[in-house]
């Protein structure tokens, strides 16, 4: 039983072969589906099957980057992305009202035993909050002190923000791919390119270490879901970071999908920016749409849709500028 709700994030190149899984996921999340947003991030609708299906699949048959959100509530959400430049999907699943995790969980395990992933990871819900949140405020609101935590200064825009590095949780995600330490993780075949299989699998300050028939690795750091913040999990995440060089991987990870990104730039249909922008926004979404409204590559787009997020990622601000 956990206390604040669970997360679970999966990546995977896409294939056609991968739309089973999809369903699978969706059909198994662990609240009632009731909105959706099958053409924008923000217009949602009542939740249709047939609908939701019918743009996923045809804009995965485009190639063009998007994302496709569903969900229950605010507190009950999933979203599906793909990115056209690595090929790789990213699922990722929060849920406040989840308490016993355990029926969810046994049914990522038998599914995951049976698919390609990238990786996956499964944790509580604030500690998934935590691990990317940098904003002092954020972590003010959450009831801890920051006043003593490690801060430095977020450049060019040179306000103050924690330094996430100081935290075993902490994660990078970058085309797609999330890297972190954490109570869950499942490694594939396909991740051990950035780390050898031999090296995850002989990980020992874990309370398991398996590996499924499909050669998938899962590893679980620590034994209750809640104890996320204990002296104990602080030092196995550690462990597991300096044991795999996780965080040299990811970032090493980043400059190959940069490259590949200046190489495809005219092609993304998306773009996201970080910084103070003109509405008080420190995120800023750049969607490019056809005449239809229609996801389409930056070099084809009749128009520019853009988004403004604040530092708890509600929108503030949303325009359109023809292009």
């Amino acid at each position: 039983m956990n206390v604040n709700g669970i997360a679970f994030e999966l990546s995977m190149h896409y294939d056609e072969t991968v739309h089973g899984f999809i369903e699978d996921v969706i059909d198994n999340l662990p609240f009632q589906l009731k909105k959706m947003s099958p053409a924008t991030l923000h217009k949602k609708t009542n939740y249709n099957k047939a609908t939701y299906y019918d743009y996923l699949y045809s804009s995965f048959e485009k190639r063009i980057r998007f994302s496709a959100p569903l969900s229950q509530d605010f507190n009950n959400t999933f979203m599906l992305r793909y990115d056209d430049i690595s090929n790789v999907i990213t699922i990722m699943m929060h849920s406040k009202d989840c308490i016993d995790e355990s029926e969810f969980l046994n049914k990522l395990n038998d599914l995951l035993n049976g698919t390609k992933i990238i990786n996956a990871t499964f944790r509580d819900r604030l500690d998934g909050l935590l691990s990317g949140s940098n904003d002092i405020s954020f972590y003010e609101k959450m009831g801890i002190d920051a006043s003593k935590l490690k801060k430095v200064i977020n450049l060019p825009f040179k306000y103050e923000v924690l330094d996430l590095e100081q935290f075993s949780r902490h994660r990078h995600e970058y085309g797609g791919i999330e890297f972190t330490s954490t109570y869950i993780m499942w490694f594939g075949k396909d991740f051990f390119k950035f780390v050898p299989q031999e090296t995850l699998t002989s990980f020992k300050e874990c309370v398991s270490n398996e590996t499924f028939e499909n050669g998938t690795v899962r590893i679980q750091l620590y034994e209750n879901i809640n104890d996320f913040n204990t002296e104990e999990t602080d030092r196995r995440q550690w462990a597991f970071r300096r044991h795999t060089n996780i965080d040299e991987v990811a970032e090493q990870w980043n400059l190959d999908y940069l490259k590949m990104a200046s190489s495809n730039k005219s092609s993304a249909n998306m773009e996201i920016e970080t910084g103070k922008f003109e509405h008080g926004g420190v995120k800023l979404v750049k969607m490019y749409l056809d005449s239809e409204n229609r996801p389409a590559p930056k070099k084809l787009a009749y128009k520019m849709k853009c988004i403004e997020y604040d530092s708890a990622g509600k929108v503030i601000s949303e325009y359109e500028i023809t292009m």
